[in-house]
């Protein structure tokens, strides 16, 4: 199982638009795929359909559960031996999967309630490894697990890396999305060096991409030139796609809305291009 960050500290790059199409491309192929909305705007929950009620199960029920659980022993007990304290009882994160209605995919989802996971996380112990404990449990379920970041690089996000075995970059093909691109990877190197040395850039993904006009082409050009050096830059490129928007106002992915448009074939492509690179590279760990 292989669990992917999906990340960008600018916003608008189509990180919740690449979560939901990608997590639905992936379970059309066959694949068992959880997107886990890490978001505090629960975008990729409202594009998967689901409206959150109030003391509904969410990412934010799991992580508050795990911030205030007290199951360590009592080491200086006031009488007897030492002993256990009661453990705080919330859901795990797989207590709090929903399936999508009309996609082949499972969400965890998010309500507005995560907007205090930054303040409450940065009081606790081993604060940016939290959700990696969480997820783990994750993997025996599951073949992908796709976490849908915020658009900051605060402690949600350093979590979402932590967790994670590959970070999945969209970049929008215009000139001021490469600006913060050398901040963002420069933390996921800080991250691989501090907190998970398995962490890995899986790929630079291009989106918004309108190949009618030559900046865009520029720019695209660009990103592969520099970066292809150092990093997987995928093949598939995300166009500019008014289905794309048109699906999130639906409340599915574009496979469901509108199957045989562009942007439906782009993920597609690119999760076919993602299952090949993990089969190259699985036969390559074996041989």
């Amino acid at each position: 199982m292989i669990v992917y960050a999906i990340v960008n500290q600018k916003g608008g790059t189509g990180k919740t638009t690449t979560a939901i199409n990608l997590a639905a491309a992936l379970g059309e192929a066959g694949e068992r795929v959880v997107v886990l909305d890490l978001d505090p705007q629960a975008n990729a929950t409202l594009h998967a359909g689901l409206q959150i009620e109030e003391g509904e199960p969410t990412v934010w029920s799991a992580i508050q559960a795990d911030l205030h659980a007290e199951d360590l022993p009592d080491l200086w007990p006031a009488d007897g031996p030492a002993r256990a304290t009661a453990a705080h009882k919330g859901p795990a994160l797989a207590d709090c999967v929903r399936r999508t209605a009309k996609d082949p995919f499972d969400i965890v989802p998010a309500s507005l309630d995560l907007a205090q996971a930054d303040a409450d996380l940065l009081q606790a112990f081993n604060r940016e490894r939290r959700l990696a404990r969480l997820v783990e449990p994750l993997r025996d379920l599951y073949g992908h697990v796709l976490i849908d970041c915020p658009p900051y690089l605060g402690l949600l996000t350093i979590n979402a890396l932590g967790a994670a075995d590959q970070v999945l970059v969209p970049v929008q093909a215009e000139f001021l999305a490469m600006a913060g691109l050398r901040t963002l990877l420069r933390t996921v190197a800080r991250v691989r060096r501090d907190l998970n040395y398995r962490l890995e850039v899986g790929g630079i993904l291009i989106t918004h991409l309108d190949r009618r006009t030559v900046h865009s082409q520029t720019i695209a050009n660009q990103v592969r030139q520099t970066l292809s050096r150092y990093y997987n830059v995928f093949e598939t490129t995300i166009p500019i796609n008014v289905d794309l928007a048109n699906a999130s106002a639906a409340r599915c992915s574009v496979l469901a809305h509108a199957p045989t448009s562009t942007g439906a074939r782009a993920y597609r492509d690119l999760a076919a291009e993602m299952l090949a690179q993990k089969e190259a590279k699985g036969d390559k760990a074996q041989s």
